[in-house]
C-alpha cells in the first residue's frame, strides 16, 4: 500500500516599498490567509511587508496568484521549500514600525549604492579564494549553529544594536569588497547602507540570503546549520529540517546541559531574585 505523506509549502519573501493604509492591508492580508487556511507570519510596515507563509500547494499558489492583483507586492521573491510536517502552529498579521529595527533613522533602504551578488558567483568566489571580507550579519547564536567557513562576525545579540558594533565595523578593510549575508537576506538590506553610512563603498548582500545559497549550491563552503525562525528552528545544508530546543527567554539554542533556560538568561534571573 502507498503511503501519501502529507507535505507542506513553505515560502517566504519579503519587500521594501511604501505602503500607506497599513490597516487595510493588515485586513487584506488576514482575509487571504483565513480563506486558504495558511499558516505562519506577516508584519507589514511604511516600509514594506515581511512573510513567511505555509500551506498546502493549492492555497500557497492561490496566495500568490492573489498577489499579482495588488500592485506594490507583484514582484516579491520567495523562497520556497517543502516540508512533511507544518512549520508553524498559528496565523500572525500585524504591524511594525520598521521589517528590521535597526537604532539607527537615518538608513533608508533603497537611498544606498549596494549591489546584489548571487549565490553562483558568491560560490566562485570562494572556490577562487579571492581576497574579500565575508560578513555575517545574524545574531551570534545564528552564527555558533552554522555559518560559511571563512566567514567573520560582528558579536551581535540582537541586529537591532549594529550601531553598538562601532568599533569593530571601523577595523574592517575599506579597500576589499564586503559580502554581507544573512537568513533571507532583509537584514542585509540594512547593513548594506549602514555599512556605506560608515565610509565603505564596495558592499555587495548575498542574493536570496543563506536559504538561496544552500538552495543553489547545495552547500558548498558551508558549515553547520541555518537557524530559520519557524517551528523547523532549523536547516542543515541540504534545506532539511534539525529540530532543537530553544531557551524559553531568548530563543537561542540550548546545549545539551541546558534545560529550559540557556546560562546567560538562567544567569540572569538568578541575579534578579538576589537582587528581590
Amino acid at each position: 500500500m502507498i503511503n501519501h505523506q502529507p507535505f507542506y509549502i513553505n515560502i517566504a519573501g519579503y519587500r521594501f516599498t511604501p505602503i500607506q493604509e497599513l490597516e487595510k492591508t493588515v485586513a487584506l492580508f488576514r482575509g487571504m490567509c483565513a480563506d486558504l487556511e495558511l499558516l505562519g507570519s506577516i508584519y507589514v510596515a511604511t516600509e514594506g511587508v515581511n512573510m513567511g507563509l505555509a500551506g498546502n500547494i493549492l492555497s500557497i499558489e492561490t496566495f500568490r496568484r492573489r498577489l499579482q492583483q495588488h500592485t506594490p507586492f507583484q514582484t516579491i521573491r520567495f523562497h520556497e521549500m517543502y516540508s512533511s510536517q507544518m512549520p508553524y502552529h498559528k496565523m500572525t498579521v500585524k504591524t511594525k514600525t520598521e521589517l528590521v529595527p535597526i537604532e539607527d533613522s537615518s538608513i533608508k533602504v533603497g537611498d544606498f549604492n549596494h549591489q546584489y551578488l548571487p549565490p553562483k558567483a558568491l560560490q566562485k568566489w570562494l572556490d577562487e579564494e579571492r581576497d574579500f571580507v565575508l560578513l555575517d550579519m545574524r545574531n551570534d547564536f545564528e552564527f555558533q549553529l552554522g555559518t560559511f567557513a571563512t566567514a567573520e562576525q560582528l558579536n551581535l545579540r540582537r541586529f537591532r544594536k549594529l550601531q553598538t558594533k562601532a568599533d569593530a565595523i571601523k577595523q574592517l578593510p575599506k579597500d576589499k569588497p564586503i559580502v554581507t549575508f544573512c537568513t533571507g537576506g532583509i537584514r542585509c538590506e540594512k547593513a548594506g547602507p549602514y555599512l556605506e553610512k560608515q565610509g565603505f563603498d564596495n558592499i555587495y548582500q548575498l542574493e536570496g540570503g543563506i536559504i538561496e545559497y544552500l538552495r543553489q549550491t547545495k552547500g558548498a563552503h558551508w558549515h553547520g546549520n541555518c537557524f530559520v525562525f519557524d517551528d523547523r528552528v532549523s536547516l542543515t545544508k541540504e534545506l532539511s529540517p534539525q529540530h532543537f530546543n530553544l531557551c524559553t527567554d531568548c530563543q537561542i539554542i540550548l546545549k545539551d546541559d541546558e534545560q529550559e533556560f540557556c546560562k546567560s538568561c538562567l544567569a540572569l534571573k538568578d541575579s534578579e531574585n538576589v537582587a528581590i
